[in-house]
């Protein structure tokens, strides 16, 4: 039975409830938002009558848009409402699986009450957008192969779920430190790495000492990390400034596939094992910015451009389309 009757049929009836929770549960998508949590395409939001002066439960179906409201028979605060309401749906659990969980603005002062509700959340996709990371280990199992979020402090890149995601995007930060950005960014484990913006204050040597690093301490095969890069130099000039620093080699785009010649790179050996190869986009005026990837191959692996490596310059939009 799908997560979404099992749910159904639990809110109503109590011995089925007391069976089902020690069911595991597996749920597509979780999430939380101010005063709501949204389960698949159902979501759960709490509200206030302002004629009965009562919170009331908003029940919304995303996919036929149907609507319904119960309003609480006790004069509950919102907060204690919408804890409620969660600890209805999750709690007592000891076994759930959710494919992603997104963790919106102030969506945490809705979760954090949930401690104790139930056992830690195996998650695949964790994508979090607000703050409180330092608190939130009680409630998700590390490693989640896939972790988004935005670094509000330098002390977040530090975090459990941070360092043991296999991929790992940044999508934006809430402080501007650039000074240590080096520091702080150069030793992340993450098998991928992706600053999905411009680091403000960053320089294009920040990127090549990031490239000293890893070729200093030989970063394992299949290593990548991707950022976009500001407008100091041309990624044209960049890349000629990458293979004079590390004595590395141009490779030469394939001219038949007009999307792979946009795409430059440079070889550097690490190694008689592996090897460091650098790619950025040029001359690509509709994309959003330049994005530099550094990934780290096999020696007898292909430099070419791969659709793979496509992923990490074009979204999806931008993708389709070309």
């Amino acid at each position: 039975m799908k997560a979404d009757e099992r749910l159904f049929l639990s809110a109503r009836c109590p011995k089925i409830s007391k069976m089902d929770r020690g069911i595991p549960l597996r749920v597509d998508r979780i999430r939380f938002q101010e005063n709501s949590v949204a389960i698949n395409y159902i979501e759960y939001e709490i509200g206030k009558d302002e004629t009965l002066n009562l919170p009331t439960l908003i029940l919304f179906n995303y996919i036929s848009h149907a609507s319904f409201r119960k309003t609480f028979s006790k004069n509950y605060g919102v907060e204690e409402a919408a804890r409620k309401v969660v600890e209805y749906l999750l709690g007592g659990r000891s076994n759930i699986r959710v494919q992603e969980l997104s963790i919106w603005p102030n969506g945490y002062k809705n979760m954090q009450n949930m401690f104790g509700l139930f056992s830690n959340m195996k998650v695949s996709f964790f994508d979090y957008w607000d703050n409180g990371l330092h608190e939130f280990h009680p409630l998700v199992e590390s490693p989640s192969p896939q972790f988004r979020f935005k670094a509000y402090h330098p002390t977040d890149l530090e975090n459990a779920h941070v360092r043991t995601a296999k991929k790992l995007v940044i999508t934006r930060y809430g402080y501007n430190e650039p000074d240590i950005w080096l520091e702080t960014h150069k030793n992340l484990p993450n098998q991928e790495v992706i600053v999905d913006r411009i680091v403000d204050g960053l320089h294009d040597n920040n990127i090549l000492e990031l490239i000293e690093h890893w070729k200093e301490t030989r970063r394992a095969v299949g290593s990548s990390f991707s950022i976009c890069k500001g407008m100091e130099d041309t990624m044209e000039v960049f890349l000629e400034n990458v293979k004079e620093r590390f004595k590395g080699s141009l490779i030469k785009s394939e001219k038949a596939q007009s999307i792979f010649s946009k795409i430059k790179s440079v070889s550097i050996k690490i190694d008689s094992k592996s090897k460091i190869v650098v790619y950025g986009n040029t001359h690509i005026e509709w994309a959003r910015d330049s994005k530099v990837l550094i990934k780290v191959m096999a020696v007898e692996s292909s430099e070419r451009v791969s659709f793979l490596i496509l992923e990490h310059f074009y979204n999806r939009r931008d993708y389709i389309s070309l």
